[in-house]
C-alpha cells in the first residue's frame, strides 16, 4: 500500500470501530483512519475537502443515526466529483433485501460484520490488500 493513504470509516458502534482501528493498526499501521458517527458528518467532510484530501476508501455501515448508510450512499454516487471513491458497506445484518440495495446504489462489496476480532483482522486484511493495493481505480475530477 502506498504512504499516507486515508480512509474514512463511518460507524457508530464503538466496539465494532475498536475492532476496525486495532485490525488497521496491526496490518497497516501507517494508514489514516478518520471515523465519522453517521453519513451526515462524512458529507459534510467531503464538501469541505479539497480533492487531493479525498480518502482512499470508504468503510460505511447500513444502520446508522441520523443519515443512514443507504441515504449516505446515494448521496456519495449522484456526487459527480466523489462517485469514484470505492465506498463497502457493513452491516450487522445479512439480510437479502439490505445486500441488493447497497449493490443496486453502487456498493463496491457489502460485508456482514463478524463476531471475532480475528475474523475483523481477516477481512480487513483482505479488503485492504484488494480496495488499496490490488485494483486500478478510474481517476475523477476529484483525485
Amino acid at each position: 500500500m502506498e504512504k499516507n493513504m486515508t480512509i474514512c470509516v463511518v460507524e457508530d458502534d464503538q466496539t465494532d470501530f475498536d475492532h476496525i482501528i486495532r485490525a488497521i493498526g496491526l496490518i497497516s499501521p501507517q494508514l489514516q483512519v478518520r471515523r465519522f458517527l453517521h453519513g451526515a458528518a462524512l458529507l459534510n467532510y467531503l464538501s469541505q475537502a479539497v480533492p487531493g484530501a479525498y480518502p482512499s476508501l470508504i468503510i460505511l455501515d447500513f444502520y446508522l443515526p441520523v443519515f443512514d448508510g443507504l441515504k449516505t450512499l446515494r448521496r456519495l454516487k449522484e456526487n459527480e466529483t466523489v462517485r469514484q471513491i470505492p465506498v463497502l458497506m457493513w452491516s450487522g445484518s445479512s439480510r437479502s433485501e439490505d445486500i441488493s440495495q447497497a449493490y443496486r446504489l453502487g456498493a463496491g462489496a457489502f460485508h456482514t460484520k463478524p463476531d471475532l476480532f480475528e475474523d475483523w483482522e481477516d477481512l480487513m486484511r483482505v479488503t485492504l490488500r484488494y480496495w488499496l493495493s490490488t485494483v486500478q481505480l478510474p481517476l475523477s475530477p476529484g483525485y
